[in-house]
């Protein structure tokens, strides 16, 4: 379909941009509503609204119709969008124009305003998809927060420690292939050391008051922000997937025992997280658990992660396949209200509406669910 339009308006997409994102954008330079915008474009029958849903998914024929639209190749824009060739499952009939609005099946945030220059709108933020470390901006030194009506952010000056992290998990991404799944691994790690009664540890409930202030919140709405634990995630992903430890380790299992390397493992990562007495409370917690019924590798993810790792010497510099499995009842819990519910003494509801209202209960996570989504073939 061609658009009704005397004067095409070109709106660039930003790398990793929401394409619900790129719609808004392009609707505001014509000065239309999104919905108006999408089936003058695409011709397309549409199923929800812009307030129903951030992200806008196409099939394939509206698909072909944004990018003739757009001038720009459809490979160009699949790059560009990360959701852009991907078929939500609500969409199979391919044999019409269709689009839909729904919630975005990954983090998502509000970019930086100075980055974009004139991609920037005060009532219409670019969107993006942070992906591996994009949700702090190193130039402005931004914690970047998912608002869909304007630019939110933490400032970091007052958290060097963060700013540290985030430039290791760069790193760390540049290097390891295994760098998510490492993250994710260290999150659930993190996570476990949280509800073993470090509610009041002294470097985490510092960081907690420092982000309470940096955001105008009180204590309970910014405890179970991803902040408060970053550094400490970011120190425990590094280690793991550091191919020069896991040699250490291995070596120290077959000549000590499995025992000793966890040991090992537990005093490097007391250093890293600047908490001496680390190695000796998860040693103590492991034999409490032990006597409690429970087998070591199942009671502590580090134990569990050295069992994996060393069994098989034989293996190879190749890590085993299931190195950065995590058991089911030891994910750190995805939604804030899930998280709140084991770090605070009052209504995890309402901390949670709280924080939501603060753009602060969304937005990156060391741990999130692959998207539910199908790939289609670059046309």
């Amino acid at each position: 379909m061609t658009a009704p339009f005397t004067q095409v308006i070109h709106v660039p997409p930003m790398a990793g941009e929401l394409t619900g994102s790129w719609f808004r954008r392009m609707a505001l330079g014509y000065k239309l509503p999104p919905q108006d915008l999408v089936r003058a474009i695409t011709g397309a029958r549409i199923t929800g609204t812009p307030r129903t849903g951030i992200e806008l998914f196409l099939n394939s024929p509206a698909r072909a119709a944004a990018a003739a639209f757009s001038g720009l190749e459809y490979g160009r824009l699949a790059t560009l969008l990360p959701s852009f060739a991907s078929t939500h499952e609500r969409l199979t009939d391919e044999t019409v124009p269709l689009a839909a609005w729904y919630a975005p099946q990954q983090a998502w945030v509000a970019a930086c305003p100075p980055c974009k220059g004139r991609a920037f709108s005060p009532g219409q933020p670019v969107l993006l998809y942070p992906g591996h470390s994009g949700h702090i901006c190193v130039r402005h030194q931004r914690w970047l927060l998912p608002s869909s009506v304007q630019a939110a952010s933490i400032k970091l000056e007052s958290f060097p420690e963060v700013t540290a992290a985030h430039r290791h998990h760069s790193g760390l991404g540049r290097v390891s292939a295994q760098a998510h799944l490492a993250v994710i691994f260290a999150a659930a790690v993190v996570w476990s050391w949280q509800i073993q009664g470090w509610r009041n540890e002294e470097i985490w409930n510092q960081r907690t008051s420092r982000l309470a202030r940096a955001t105008g919140c009180d204590r309970s709405t910014v405890a179970a922000h991803a902040l408060v634990t970053y550094p400490e995630t970011i120190a425990v992903a590094r280690l793991l997937a550091n191919e020069r430890w896991q040699h250490r380790l291995r070596e120290q299992a077959t000549n000590a025992g499995i025992p000793a390397a966890t040991g090992m493992l537990l005093a490097e990562l007391a250093r890293r997280t600047n908490r001496p007495w680390l190695a000796d409370w998860l040693t103590a917690c492991g034999r409490l658990s032990r006597r409690a019924g429970k087998h070591a590798a199942e009671a502590d993810l580090l134990t569990r992660w050295v069992t994996a790792l060393t069994t098989d010497c034989r293996t190879g510099p190749s890590p085993p396949a299931d190195l950065w499995t995590v058991p089911h009842s030891a994910v750190r819990p995805l939604h804030y209200s899930d998280r709140s519910s084991f770090l605070i003494d009052t209504s995890p509801r309402a901390a949670t509406e709280l924080a939501r209202n603060a753009s602060l209960a969304e937005g990156w996570e060391p741990a999130q669910p692959l998207p539910a989504l199908h790939k289609a073939p670059c046309r």
